[in-house]
């Protein structure tokens, strides 16, 4: 059976894509997700113990698709005749399995043997609880997408643990008989989340989530570990990995701008998460206005009634209406695009200045319609000497899931370190 495919949200978030945005990202079955940066290459020695040594095999073995002992002997650092030895353990655990080699016509000799990781032996989950749209992926052992599924967030608002895993329920049962246990699970939320109990806090919307034990019940209820972050902070990962805006880049802010604002920063190679998590909560900023706070000035509800209440007379109820109609020559709504093009570009100006980024990104449902705001934005950040090379989100509406499934990428290793020791 086909898995289910993921649903982009698209322009739900109040920025629909539009002339001048970057290529849009989402997740199919067969998409590989990668950690990158974030998750440096082992550091090994002919001098490391054996268990190390197999761990560091197979984790070179799990970011490749398959590898001669020559590959694995000049990543990993051991000598070809140790990588032999060990492969043979791994071989006979089915932890990894020899490829059929085969050779051009007019080859000489035996082509080299070809090993890969055995990906169907374990999986993980992502998990994106949006204000408007939940999203989970499974990905087999190797990161790679095997099936995922969405659903409007109210559907499961009112019992959150117990409509995730209903929904992870129902993607895992399309799978393969063959696919491998959940053995982590990576989620990430608009909630801020406290980093002791994993409890729910300051929902933006939902508000009967304040101090729902997610991690617990989900823990529980899926017999796996869970591990649960702000979206924002999740987010960062996700533009930083190999799918992501800025790959590899050392320092990073991204700015989440659509039914909410918030940032996410990793400075080098450090996620900033905050004493309470809640690092990027940027809404609550104070803005220009005496008494007022940022996000009561720039977010698309607020947008939409100083539309009306400026004499606008289009079909404006979001920022993506908001924006069409900017587009189309509306003059309130022009007017309204530049204000928030001005607060957004005091934003990254502000974030540029205190974490001094190589690369920031616009992501969010605004992130659709970066040309609305570029110009703004690269006027006011030419005023550093050294300014941020900015750009919209690649991955739009998935930067949560893929955040998510990095997130989760450590519980297979941990997972692999158990079943190592037995060998």
């Amino acid at each position: 059976m086909s898995p289910v495919r993921a649903r982009s949200s698209g322009n739900a978030l109040g920025g629909g894509r539009g002339p001048g945005e970057g290529r849009p990202g989402s997740l199919d079955s067969g998409d590989r997700v990668r950690a990158g940066q974030l998750t440096p290459p082992p550091r090994l020695s002919t001098s490391a113990g054996r268990r190390e040594n197999l761990l560091a095999l197979l984790h070179v073995l799990r970011r490749a698709d398959t590898l001669t002992r020559t590959d694995l002997a000049r990543l990993t650092g051991l000598a070809i005749p140790t990588v032999h030895r060990l492969l043979g353990a791994l071989l006979d655990s089915r932890l990894v399995v020899e490829v059929p080699a085969t050779r051009a016509p007019g080859g000489l000799g035996r082509p080299p043997g070809l090993y890969r990781f055995d990906r169907s032996l374990a999986s993980t989950a992502g998990i994106d609880v949006g204000n408007e749209t939940t999203r989970v992926a499974v990905a087999a052992g190797n990161g790679t997408i095997i099936g995922s599924a969405s659903l409007p967030t109210r559907q499961v608002a009112g019992d959150l643990a117990g409509g995730i895993v209903g929904l992870l329920t129902s993607v895992m049962s399309t799978l393969p008989a063959a696919t491998g246990p959940l053995v982590g699970v990576g989620v990430g939320t608009s909630a801020s989340v406290d980093p002791a109990s994993g409890r729910l806090a300051k929902a933006p919307i939902h508000r009967g989530w304040d101090g729902l034990p997610l991690q617990a019940l989900l823990e529980d209820r899926l017999a796996c570990p869970v591990v649960i972050e702000q979206d924002d902070h999740l987010s960062a990962l996700a533009e930083l990995s190999d799918r992501g805006t800025a790959p590899g880049a050392s320092s990073l802010v991204v700015v989440n701008y659509g039914r909410g604002i918030g940032a996410g920063a990793v400075v080098d190679g450090a996620l900033i998460k905050g004493a309470h998590g809640r690092a990027g909560r940027i809404a609550h900023w104070p803005a220009s206005q005496r008494l007022s706070m940022l996000g009561d000035q720039i977010l698309p509800d607020a947008l939409s009634a100083a539309y009306r209440a400026g004499g606008g007379t289009g079909a404006v109820t979001d920022g993506l209406t908001l924006c069409q109609a900017a587009r189309a020559g509306d003059p309130v709504a022009r007017r309204l695009v530049d204000d928030a093009a001005h607060g957004i570009a005091d934003v990254f100006l502000r974030l540029a200045v205190t974490f001094d980024p190589e690369n920031m990104v616009m992501g969010g449902g605004f992130a659709g319609s970066f040309d609305l705001f570029e110009h703004q934005i690269k006027l006011v950040m030419s005023a550093l000497a050294d300014p941020p090379v900015i750009a919209p989100s690649v991955i739009g509406g998935e930067a949560v899931l893929v955040g998510g499934l990095i997130a989760a990428d450590p519980f297979v290793e941990r997972w692999l370190a158990q079943r190592v020791s037995a060998l």
